[in-house]
This record gives C-alpha cells, structure tokens and sequence, in this order.
C-alpha cells in the first residue's frame, strides 16, 4: 500500500536523483511508491528528467568526450548508460579519438620485415583489406574474412600479431577484425590501400622475402592442385600488377615460365581477374620453394603442398620441361 503524503526525506532524495535516473531506476529507492507516483510527484515538483541531457552533462561531453576512456566518462555520468553517451556525442557533433586500439595488439608489427611479417603482407594482398572507421574520429582497421574450414590462419594471424581481438562465425566463414589506426597507417606506408582491387599497388619486398610475400598470395588466392595423373599444378589469381610480379620472379629466378590469363571479376563488369599457372615438375619446384621449411601456412594448402613434394614425374627422353 502506498501512501499519499511525501516525507521531507523523499522530496529530497527525489531532487537529486530524478534527473539523472529514469524513474524505472529510482523504484527501489522509494519502495513504498510506484513508477506513477514517483513521475506524477516529479511532474508537481517541476523536476527536469533524466531523459533531457542538461547543460552540464553537454559541457562534460565537450570537454571529455575526445579524450576520456569509457570508465570516466560513466563515472563522471552515473546516470547514463555508454550507448546514451555515445548517442549523446554523436547529437553534439562530437569525434571520439579512437587512435589507441581497445584491445591489445603489436601495433607495430608491419614496421618490421621478417618471414612471417612478409607473409601476413601477402596473404593482406590476396585476401584481406583494410577499411574506414565506421565513425569520424574512430580508427581504420585490418580485416579479413576466410571459409570457415580455413580459420586456422586467421588463429595464427591474431597470435602473430600478439591481438586480443576475437575472430567471429558468421553461417560459414570466419571473420577477424583488428581495429588499430597504427597497423592501417603502416600498411598504408608498405602500399596497401582502401578498395585494393581497384587501386591495386604491388609492395617493394626486400627479395629475401620474396618467397614468403608470394606463399602468403597462394595461400590468400592461389590453389595447388593434383589431377587424377597425380599431375600437381600451381595457380595464383589476382590483379595484373600482382600476377606480372609474380610471374617476372618465377621467370627470372626459375626459368619458369606461364602465360597470363584473364577472367571477368564478379565485382564489376570492367574489371578481369588474372591468373597464372605451373604443371607438374616446375609446380612441384616453385611449390617446394614455398612451402620448404615455413614457419607460417595455409593447413589446407600446406598439406597439399607436402604430397606435391612427394610426386615424382618422369620427364620424357629428349623434351623439356612442361610448362603451362
């Protein structure tokens, strides 16, 4: 049963907090009164409610908002919640820094080359992309998104890069996201851009790791192959400054030699995707240069790699090697 008369204590606690709490919150405060009785005495006291963000709070927001982590901010709004905070800030016009990642990463991994650094550039080129921040004023990031049967790159890839971020099951793809303003701007610098297939720009890899770079495109978007003959074949498709890269390394370091062919992208009518390919001895050489001794890998593409290596075809009396 609630009773009619307000105490002096009520009235008091009732000023201070009704414009701060929503009167669902400010129930058990007062239980000896309901959610109607409480905004119906709001409403004779002439209270401002905690639905209206008053001049203060706007003024935290503009001196704080840039700045301050999300546990002072709500420290300084006790009652507000962070999607309102955030609402709040993006109704004053506000840019948030989110130039210091969230999560823990070695932001400066790709300031370095290395084996492994040089594969991860690969595999980007191939198969992963870098994107705006959704917000003006959050940080870009690096993202990748595989079949699901692949995960266990993108697992080696967040251990790589000493990352907190999780990496998410979608129907069946797993997708990674590492949200860092530093990584992106790095990548930048090595010569990956936004919408790459479109602005498609080779990195200048130092050419001890020429090997890994490239392992890293098969990995992303190459194949190897067996046919029914146990005939293996190697194939990377990508844009056309990739592709004569590759294929101008192969030729030049190799003697092996394939011609380019093009098919139409899915992505826009006016835009081929290019392919090379290598058969049988000169697959299994350039395949076995690859993946020989690698420290990070495709499993997939790795254990096909691995038979390859195994093949042994006879080469006919008094013919060259085959080359496609």
């Amino acid at each position: 049963m609630y009773f009619n008369q307000w105490s002096k204590q009520e009235i008091a606690k009732l000023k201070k907090l009704y414009p701060i709490l929503r009167v669902k919150a400010l129930v058990p405060y007062f239980p000896k009164r309901n959610k109607a009785t409480i905004a119906a005495k709001a409403l004779n006291l002439g209270l401002s409610s905690a639905k209206l963000w008053h001049f203060q709070e706007n003024e935290i927001l503009r001196k704080k908002f840039i700045s301050a982590s999300r546990d002072e901010l709500l420290k300084l709004m006790p009652g507000r919640t962070w999607p309102a905070i955030m609402a709040q800030g993006e109704r004053l016009k506000l840019k948030r820094n989110r130039k210091k990642p969230r999560l823990n990463v070695n932001e400066n991994y790709f300031n370095t080359w290395s084996p492994n650094m040089a594969y991860l550039l690969g595999f980007i080129s191939a198969d992963g992309c870098i994107i705006r921040g959704t917000y003006k004023g959050y940080s870009d990031a690096l993202k990748f998104g595989v079949q699901l049967k692949d995960r266990d790159i993108l697992e080696k890839i967040k251990k790589e890069l000493h990352s907190e971020h999780t990496i998410s099951i979608i129907r069946n793809a797993a997708h990674y996201c590492v949200t860092s303003q530093k990584i992106v701007d790095s990548l930048k610098a090595l010569g990956i851009t936004y919408q790459k297939s479109l602005k498609e720009t080779v990195p200048s890899v130092p050419d001890k790791y020429i090997k890994d770079f490239i392992r890293g495109l098969i990995d992303g978007d190459g194949g190897i192959s067996i046919d029914s003959k146990s005939y293996p074949t190697l194939r990377l498709y990508g844009g056309i400054n990739t592709i004569n890269f590759v294929r101008d390394y192969f030729l030049k370091n190799f003697n092996a030699y394939s011609g380019i062919g093009k098919r139409q992208s899915k992505l826009a009518p006016n835009i081929y995707l290019c392919y090379i390919a290598y058969r049988t001895n000169t697959a299994i050489k350039l395949i076995n240069f690859l993946y020989s001794n690698a420290k990070i890998f495709l499993d997939r593409k790795y254990k096909l790699a691995m038979q390859c290596s195994q093949i042994q075809i006879r080469k006919r009396s008094g013919q060259a090697m085959i080359y496609e």
